[in-house]
């Protein structure tokens, strides 16, 4: 397999990435709590350790994330009453106002990239990528 493939997908990613780094700056957001709010989704709680693990985070730096998280408003850690170690994560209001921007934008920019596509060819492009996100 010659290394074209691989040179696809980066070229993908950047393109992606500029739309994404566009994204964060009008909302205000680092990289960290874009991700997170992507994760967090609209549900009432998940623990600090499946927050990390959907980050792809170690648990000691998810904790710095959702720490930065709680301090600029967007999500709330209450702990455990068993287990004073473990938390509880959910979206403040603003996390979710914020959230539901971040998916518009998300949706706006997938409406550009299949704009000139039949839906045939999105959705080969969609089982591709699901298929490519399996075997990673």
């Amino acid at each position: 397999m010659s290394g074209q493939f691989f040179e696809l997908i980066l070229a993908v990613k950047r393109k992606c990435q500029r739309n994404e780094e566009q994204i964060q700056q009008e909302l205000g957001l680092c990289q960290a709590e874009f991700n997170a709010l992507i994760v967090l989704r609209d549900e009432a709680q998940i623990s600090g350790c499946e927050f990390a693990e959907r980050m792809a985070l170690s648990p000691s730096r998810g904790s710095r994330v959702l720490d930065r998280l709680v301090n600029d408003g967007y999500a709330e850690a209450a702990t455990h009453a068993q287990d004073r170690r473990a938390v509880a994560i959910s979206l403040t209001p603003r996390g979710r106002q914020t959230r539901q921007r971040i998916i518009e934008e998300m949706e706006a920019c997938e409406s550009r990239m299949c704009g000139r596509l039949d839906q045939e060819n999105v959705g080969q492009i969609k089982r591709a990528l699901e298929l490519l996100d399996a075997v990673m």
